[in-house]
């Protein structure tokens, strides 16, 4: 072919001089007729790679320059993958010496051109017959907006929301069963009832004043309380994550500092001036939001108490890994048994009856639990420091904890439609899996049914909101726009609950609201939603306790380029194992699930697998779960848009996580960035925030050559020698044409597990 002047220009400006002597000289000197073999091909796409010109010269697809092109071919033919017949023309063109390097690169074209093998092999098609995915404000840190912690916390609790449930006055405010000292602070408060309305109950009910009022029914009535009513001034008096709490208990022995901690809150308080119901979901966000803190810093707590006090109209609520739910609404002035039970509960509960955790043994100072061993004994188990906890409301809850004799102890709400962790890992070392972690002990603690035994559930709660986004999928969960950010949480409370009174809504707007939900309704029942319920009208988690071996340091610690990419590169000869050993598609690969170990403890292993939660056995049905939460950050495209999860789909998520680890967490490394500084704003910031669309489509423009390398450009300097691994893996997940290529390739799996694994050999034979 006939190179453009553009291009001769550029190949003349960058000549190749006298890098391919060496490789012209081999070839003179083996004599006979030039049949190019692998070997001599990947040589001289290894010369041409590296030359200038490769760089500069576009991609006649216009989906990069010359250099990724060349760069996979080489691969390719380093692995037998090419045919050699191909490359006669340039290696005739290479051998002439009456040939210039315009012919060499119009041979290099016409190969480019003409070569069918740079697509990947053909895929299988996606379908969607797994577990659908459900987002979680886990991936949202402590200095995100609130109008975005909210908007996530909604997609967490929109499906698993209960008002009015029978039983729930009985559950935890039986007065029948309180104590002697209870039943007697109960009568004396009633005394400040008198028979129409609470005696110096403010009106108007503003801030300062119910304050006031609540201390004062606490100093005259509740003298002898377990537990004390607090309350903020600022936004910054929480220690760790600001928070303004309107109302709140703590333990009574603790003082009222300047500050507070959210692991001393035992009831979450919201106290308004008026009754607006058009301001339900926003008051009810506001209370989700400083429960998921008391989580946060409470991770083994089993549920958190909550309430709301609009002028004189009171809900009760509890929340644990399911849900909330609540007790009603109910005028305190109407009803003052419920309001005076509901005072008195909270500020006499034991732990039990407070949601604590029950099951961590506390003495002198140490924490201690009791497991079953795998030999059908008990063990008991020191604790020592905390390793990770999830940050999230309705979601698995998962929390680890070293062990004094160097093992990981992990508590976790897994959903009983699952095998639980125990067995998974038990049948991969029963099939001879290697690099997964191994389980050393377990107990079952308790279950969702079980702490909500004796409570009855009508439907759930639908927020008008779910008439729009009954099946959007790929509603937004993020209000980060500058328009949206300015909003208020009034203005959220648009999409306010249903169960205001009919007269409030025209016979017009009714039918009309109701035609929209039959047509979403109808639209649920041909297609799958992310959102779905199931037939169960909430998740029963089963909360377990699992002792693993080896410990390890989570990715994000590591500490030098070389242990990041032995680390990664590991963990994925451990999902490689696993799936083809072991017949076990992981389905959960983020940056908490992959673990930095010694080799010497870890079967030679320097990374290594862990959280089978979500594990299944290949090419098996749905679990029958109603969800799974994912990181965001990690997951494929593919399953982002309800794919059935393959393994290719995992090492998508390895991926993810390499670049997440360079661009991201290696700044906080003062050996990698060297006293520089991140960028101000980072792509990757579209891979944390926004609907499932939103990250799927960013993720997917991210993956051309030109987007990552401007992610690369995001690495610190220390890590320059990372970035031609990443293009590396790009090409071979995604191929090398215009069009990126997303689907699982047929065949065998080693296909795509050996190019990837050689490749971060590769890197790790530069850096040593």
């Amino acid at each position: 072919m006939t190179l453009a002047e553009t291009f001769v220009k550029i190949i003349t400006e960058r000549p190749l001089k006298e890098a391919l002597d060496p490789l012209r000289e081999r070839l003179h000197n083996s004599g006979g007729p030039i049949e190019p073999k692998s070997e001599d091909i990947a040589d001289l796409l290894g010369v041409l790679v590296a030359s200038p010109a490769a760089f500069s010269l576009p991609d006649p697809d216009g989906s990069g320059n010359v250099a990724v092109k060349l760069f996979f071919l080489q691969q390719r033919a380093r692995a037998g993958a090419v045919q050699a017949g191909q490359f006669r023309a340039l290696f005739a063109s290479v051998i002439d010496n009456e040939s210039t390097d315009v012919d060499i690169w119009e041979a290099v074209f016409t190969i480019i051109e003409s070569l069918d093998a740079l697509s990947p092999p053909s895929s299988i098609a996606p379908t969607f017959k797994g577990t659908p995915v459900k987002p979680s404000s886990s991936r949202l840190g402590d200095s995100e907006t609130r109008d975005i912690v909210e908007g996530e916390l909604f997609f967490e609790i929109r499906d698993c929301t209960f008002r009015n449930v029978s039983g729930f006055w009985d559950r935890f405010f039986d007065s029948k069963r309180w104590r002697k000292e209870q039943k007697a602070m109960l009568q004396k408060l009633t005394t400040a009832h008198d028979g129409k309305k609470w005696t110096d109950f403010p009106n108007p009910s503003d801030e300062q004043p119910v304050w006031e009022w609540f201390r004062a029914l606490e100093r005259d009535y509740l003298v002898d309380a377990r537990q004390k009513l607090h309350t903020t001034k600022t936004a910054n008096q929480f220690k760790e994550r600001k928070g303004q709490m309107d109302l709140f208990f703590q333990p009574a022995r603790r003082k009222a500092d300047e500050a507070f901690w959210y692991k001393h809150v035992l009831v979450v308080g919201e106290q308004k001036k008026s009754h607006d119901t058009s301001r339900f979901k926003a008051d009810l966000l506001q209370i989700t939001r400083h429960v998921r803190s008391v989580f946060a810093d409470q991770p083994t707590r089993r549920f958190v108490h909550a309430f709301t006090l609009c002028a004189s109209v009171m809900e009760l609520w509890v929340f644990d890994r399911s849900g909330p739910y609540s007790s009603g609404p109910f005028d305190v002035h109407k009803e003052p048994d419920k309001f005076a039970r509901a005072l008195v509960g909270y500020a006499t509960m034991d732990d039990d009856a407070m949601g604590l955790d029950m099951f961590i043994e506390r003495k002198n100072g140490l924490r201690y639990i009791t497991l079953d061993d795998a030999n059908g004994g008990e063990s008991r188990i020191r604790l020592t420091s905390p390793m990770m906890r999830q940050k999230a409301v309705v979601c698995r809850g998962t929390t680890c904890f070293m062990t004094r004799n160097r093992h990981v102890a992990k508590f976790s709400w897994a959903s009983d439609k699952r095998e639980l962790e125990f067995k998974q890992l038990k049948l991969a070392e029963e099939r001879g899996v290697k690099g997964v972690a191994k389980a050393v002990a377990h107990r079952r603690i308790t279950t969702i049914a079980e702490l909500r035994k004796g409570l009855v559930f009508a439907d759930r709660h639908r927020f008008r909101s779910d008439v729009v986004h009954l099946d959007d999928a790929s509603a937004s969960a993020s209000t980060n726009s500058s328009s949206q950010k300015r909003k208020s949480s009034s203005d959220i409370a648009l999409a306010d609950d249903t169960s205001e009174p009919k007269r409030l809504r025209s016979n017009r707007n009714k039918s009309s609201l109701m035609q929209t939900v039959n047509k979403q309704l109808s639209i649920n029942k041909r297609k799958p939603s992310l959102y779905s319920t199931g037939e169960d009208p909430w998740d029963n988690r089963i909360y377990v306790c699992l002792v693993v071996s080896p410990a390890g340091r989570v990715i994000s610690d590591f500490e030098s380029t070389k242990e990041l990419l032995e680390a990664m590169r590991d963990a994925i000869r451990a999902h490689q194992s696993l799936y083809v050993t072991g017949n076990i598609l992981h389905r959960d690969i983020s940056s908490n699930n992959i673990v930095i170990t010694k080799p010497e403890t870890a079967d030679g292993f320097k990374g290594m697998l862990i959280d089978l939660d979500l594990a299944k056995v290949a090419n098996t049905g749905p679990s029958g779960a109603r969800h799974r939460t994912g990181t965001m950050q990690f997951m494929a495209v593919e399953v982002l848009r309800q794919a059935d999860h393959t393994y290719r789909h995992d090492l998508e998520s390895f991926f993810y996580v390499l670049l997440w680890m360079c661009a991201r967490e290696s700044w906080s490394k003062p050996r990698l960035s060297r006293g520089d500084y991140p960028p101000k704003s980072s792509l990757l910031r579209k891979w944390e925030i926004g609907s499932f669309q939103d990250i799927a489509d960013a993720k997917e423009g991210h993956m051309t050559v030109n987007s990552l390398e401007r992610i690369t450009k995001e690495f610190p300097e220390a890590l320059d020698v990372v970035k031609p691994l990443c293009l590396r893996i790009r090409s071979i997940l995604f191929g090398d044409t215009a069009r990126l290529h997303f689907g699982t390739p047929t065949g065998e799996p080693c296909k795509l597990y050996q190019p990837v694994i050689a490749a971060f050999n590769e890197a790790l034979d530069k850096i040593s």
